[in-house]
Parts: structure tokens; sequence; C-alpha cells
């Protein structure tokens, strides 16, 4: 297969990398080299997430084309690169695809949330990140996954304002996006803390956030009770 080309963010802290070519798809390291170790793995998943089918891959695999240096605390999962291809025009049929993608994203989310006995239950210890402190129950993580849309709507120039369950709000933010005149133009936003932003780069967001929390949330839900218990509709695990 040809190489699939790597973006990295990093500093003498961490580093996070991501595929062009697979919108919210991630993974993380102490270097560039440790979170490459992981990416095979990490795309694997998402694949059979978003395509229906794990892939083989190896390191050897990737290829890193952009490197960022960065000031954020990319090993607490921040970030504020903008692709090269997200400035990119992007027509009707690959805005819907990705519409649909994030939809359906909020949509998994909720079938996890679902099948989490205790959802007000504490799952780790509360600690302080560059956004305050972090979310620790199941309902804490998904009004906090919520929560985002908001600032990405603004991000973008989008009047928003968040309102009912995750994938109800999701879709009211892309009807929002779509009164929007001329809203598939390639327009560069600057939010308020210099942070560029297109809409390619919101849905990209989108589906990187959902996906850093999920994984959170499966991945202590099945140490408090039985696995077969917790729904997996984001194919945590199926990398092989």
């Amino acid at each position: 297969m040809a190489h699939i080309e790597v973006i990295a963010e990093y500093n003498e802290k961490g580093a996070m990398l991501w595929a062009d070519a697979y919108p919210g798809a991630y993974s993380h390291g102490e270097t560039v080299a440790k979170a490459l170790e992981k990416f095979p793995k990490a795309l694997s998943e998402y694949a059979a997430w978003a395509h229906g089918a794990p892939l083989t891959l190896a390191e050897s695999d990737f290829v890193v084309t952009h490197a960022y240096q960065t000031g954020l605390r990319v090993d607490d999962a921040d970030s504020d690169v903008l692709f090269p291809s997200e400035r990119l025009p992007m027509d009707m049929t690959e805005y819907t695809q990705k519409k649909q993608l994030c939809i359906r994203s909020a949509q998994d989310f909720e079938k996890l949330l679902a099948s989490i006995p205790q959802k007000d239950r504490s799952l780790r210890k509360s600690r302080r990140t560059f956004y305050g402190r972090i979310p620790c129950s199941a309902r804490e993580m998904a009004e906090h996954t919520n929560n985002t849309l908001e600032y990405y709507a603004h991000a973008i120039g989008v009047p928003f304002e968040n309102e009912g369950s995750l994938s109800e709000n999701r879709k009211r933010l892309f009807r929002a996006i779509e009164s929007t005149p001329d809203f598939l133009f390639p327009r560069v936003h600057t939010d308020t803390d210099g942070e560029l932003w297109t809409l390619k780069k919101l849905m990209r967001r989108i589906l990187w956030h959902d996906r850093i929390h999920a994984h959170a949330l499966y991945r202590l839900a099945i140490t408090f009770w039985q696995k077969e218990r917790i729904a997996n509709p984001f194919r945590f695990g199926s990398d092989k």
C-alpha cells in the first residue's frame, strides 16, 4: 500500500500524530518515534470503526510529511495544527461523508454512555489540565464532549449555543453551518487565541475529540464492569 502521510506536533514534553487521510485518527507519545510505534494499532482501530474493517499496518507504512514544533501541552492532548490539506476546497460529497461520520460518532458515544451502569460514578482521580479539571465520570465525559461544539462553531464564525443531547446538538451544529452562505468555501478563520481554523479542521477535531474521550471512557469502564457489558461501537481493540 502507499505510504500514509502523517502530521506531527511535538515538543520536549511529547508528540501528537495525525493521519491526513483519516480525520480523527491519532496517536501520542513521549517523542515522535514513540507515537509512531503506536500509530499502526490506533489507525487500524479507527479504520475498523470508520470503514468497517481494520488495517494491517506497520511503522514503515507511515511517513511524516509535516512536523510542527509547538508550545502547547501535546502531552495532555492540546493541539492547534492546521493541515495544509485543510486549507483546500471541499466539495459537497466530501463534506457529506465527514458530516455523517461526525453524527455517527456522537450516536456511538451515546451507545457507549448508555451501557455504563453508574454514569455518575467517578472512574479516575481528579486532576487539572490546561483546560481545567478533567471529567471523571461517564456523564461528565459526555457533557464535556458535547460542550466543545459551541467553541468549535465560534472558531469558524458560526453562531451556536449548545442544546440537547450529544447527537441532537451535533445535528444542530451542522444545520447552523449549512445556513452560513458559501459554507464550503475554504475560509481560514482566526479564533480569539490566534488559532487558525477551517471547516475541514473543525470536522477532524470533532472526530478526534469524540474518540479521545470515548477511548478513555471505554478503557476505564471495562476495569469497573464486565467487558461484555460495555458497548464498544468505536471498535477499540479491533486492530487485527
